[in-house]
């Protein structure tokens, strides 16, 4: 139900596709060029797959695995190189005969006629045909023995000259097409291309794009069903007259045969004789070429027999083209013979003005160079001022932080020590000397006001620098990075380098301010160096530049 559907949507939007298909022509066109262009990687791929199968058919033993991989290498070259599959088929066969399967012998006489009947062999066609016993197939074997006898009676009714053996042929394809669709169900896509074609050819043109509808909305893109389903759209509307659709469609196959690397491929030789009639002659040439050059390689005289006549048009629209250009250019000579008298005299009178003029240039060119030497100059000299600025601000920036934060921890000491002294005076009064000695003797006070100071400096300087742990860390190894305790905290290491960023670089301050000694300092710094992604000696410099 789903799928029906879908189907039903996409049948609405038929009309506005075609629209869009229209606009999109010359878009087409363009991937088209592109896809030749890509076109030897793709018959690389190809040959690649060929190349893995033949690899495995020549390692195979047993007589059953060779003629599965020899059956596979056939169906690769089927559309690719016609002598290799047709004598990969004839291995088939007689590998079947070795075997005595009587069934895959039947199936290798029925793809050598098809073969030979699709590359317009048809004396080798019919002897296989006779070869085949109608009485042993069954199944698939029999639609793919109906199928074949169709295309090959259908083929020699289109190519044949005599009118008798023309209505035969005819009437033999029609007869095995009947029983072909007899045995498909309605919306099988062989069914569904032979039934096409019966309808193309009654003229009931908007049935058979009904059913060119449902066998587009079963093919994938850019496979070869897709092309072959491409190329008899293009026939419907060839004989509908609508010649933009036409090349629309044509131009689809013609892009799936390339991708897939077919050789036998009658899409873009057809399109390329309509841009011809259209004097859309250098396009035109380079399809032909690629057609011709893919109908050498895969050697049938049928493929060069139905690319001669377009080879011939083109040529003859070349000629034509060319004896009206001749005829332009015999004008234009003439024209060019005056023009050239009178350019004569206009270089006299240019290169008087031009002497005139390069001694202006040079005068021009000397000032202009003193300005350009001056301009590099003011330059130079605003971008060491934008810089200064920069520190400047920064500095300012700073200085107005920890202004404000001294002034604030100056009220604070002086609290303290207020209290401090108070305390002490308590205690005097009270005679209690031994606690006065404790309170004087202990370390927790140093402890706690240089906790606090830390802390202060941390609180500080993350609010000035709130991405410094994330772009210091970003500096680092991974494996070397620091991690806070806390987000509003800084670990020794980062202080250090906390410091170097405000500008304090000496060990000795660092170690003053941090109560270590300078050779820790130094060893702490080196050991951060040794854990950063750039030089050791960019370090620093780097370090500086965070926030900036």
């Amino acid at each position: 139900m789903m799928k029906q559907a879908l189907l039903q949507t996409a049948f609405a939007l038929l009309p506005l596709t075609g629209a869009a298909q229209r606009a999109n022509l010359d878009s087409l066109y363009r991937c088209l060029d592109s896809e030749i262009g890509k076109s030897e990687s793709y018959v690389r791929q190809r040959q690649d797959r060929i190349d893995d199968i033949h690899r495995r058919y020549l390692a195979a033993r047993e007589p059953m695995a060779r003629h599965r991989l020899a059956w596979q290498l056939a169906g690769h070259y089927g559309s690719f190189m016609n002598d290799s599959a047709i004598h990969y088929l004839e291995i088939c066969g007689l590998l079947a005969r070795q075997m005595g399967l009587i069934e895959l012998q039947q199936s290798s006489y029925i793809a050598l006629t098809h073969q030979y009947a699709a590359t317009g062999f048809y004396p080798e066609a019919l002897a296989y045909r006779d070869k085949i016993d109608r009485r042993l197939l069954r199944g698939w074997q029999l639609v793919d023995y109906y199928d074949c006898l169709h295309h090959l009676y259908g083929e020699m009714s289109y190519y044949s000259k005599d009118e008798a053996m023309r209505r035969e042929s005819t009437k033999l394809a029609n007869l095995y097409r009947d029983s072909l669709c007899s045995l498909l169900p309605p919306n099988d896509n062989l069914y569904l291309w032979r039934r096409i074609g019966l309808l193309n050819t009654a003229r009931r043109y908007r049935d058979a794009l009904r059913l060119s509808d449902l066998w587009l909305a079963q093919v994938e893109d850019d496979t070869p069903e897709f092309a072959n389903m491409a190329f008899f759209r293009s026939e419907i509307y060839k004989a509908m007259g609508d010649e933009t659709m036409r090349k629309y469609w044509l131009a689809r196959s013609a892009l799936s045969d390339i991708r897939n690397a077919v050789m036998d491929q009658a899409s873009l030789w057809s399109l390329a004789g309509l841009l011809s009639r259209e004097g859309r002659l250098e396009r035109s040439n380079r399809y032909i070429e690629y057609s011709w050059n893919c109908t050498q390689r895969y050697n049938t005289h049928l493929r060069a027999w139905l690319v001669s006549p377009v080879l011939g048009v083109i040529g003859d629209t070349y000629k034509a083209n060319l004896r009206t250009a001749n005829r332009q250019l015999r004008w234009l000579i003439g024209a060019v013979s005056l023009m050239s008298a009178f350019l004569l005299a206009s270089f006299i009178y240019v290169w008087r003005k031009k002497k005139q003029l390069s001694i202006a240039r040079n005068d021009l060119r000397r000032t202009n160079r003193q300005l350009s030497e001056l301009n590099e100059r003011l330059s130079t000299n605003n971008l060491e001022l934008e810089k200064l600025n920069g520190k400047l601000s920064e500095t300012n920036k700073v200085k107005d932080e920890y202004i404000g934060k001294f002034l604030s921890t100056c009220s604070e000491y002086i609290d303290k020590l207020d209290a401090y002294r108070m305390r002490v005076n308590r205690k005097l009064k009270a005679g209690q000397l031994t606690d006065l000695m404790k309170m004087a003797s202990s370390e927790q006070l140093k402890e706690d006001e240089l906790q606090e100071l830390f802390n202060n400096f941390d609180a500080v300087f993350l609010n000035l620098f709130p991405n410094f742990v994330a772009d210091f860390n970003a500096l680092l190894q991974p494996d070397s990075r620091i991690q806070p305790a806390s987000k509003n905290r800084l670990t020794t290491d980062l202080r250090i380098f906390a410091l170097i960023r405000l500008g304090i670089e000496e060990s000795s301050r660092i170690a003053e301010f941090l109560r270590y000694s300078s050779n820790s300092i130094y060893s702490y710094r080196s050991r951060i160096k040794n854990m950063a992604l750039c030089p050791r000696h960019e370090f620093e410099q780097r370090v500086k530049e965070i926030g900036m």
